[in-house]
């Protein structure tokens, strides 16, 4: 399973999202989802994202319930799944 530790430090908006996680806030997550703009921060924030969803997921399910249809909850939803299924 991938780490979700990310350094404040080196990527701020990242350890928000991880650390809004543990508090089932959602829109941090959402934040970082929206920064993402080139394909391989998206993977990794997508990637990283989905690791904290498969130790907890109350958040993800709070954010895919406020805004279902959101493309970057599914994207996050459809990788934790993978991750449980590896």
């Amino acid at each position: 399973m991938l780490e979700s530790y990310v350094d404040p430090a080196q990527d701020p908006v990242l350890a928000r999202a991880l650390s809004g996680t543990l508090r089932d806030e959602w829109r941090p997550a959402a934040d970082a989802m929206a920064s993402a703009r080139s394909w391989d921060r998206r993977a990794y924030v997508v990637l990283t994202l989905a690791a904290a969803a498969a130790r907890r997921d109350v958040w993800l399910t709070n954010w895919r319930e406020a805004k279902p249809g959101d493309r970057d909850a599914a994207a996050v939803h459809a990788a934790m799944v993978a991750l449980q299924a590896s």
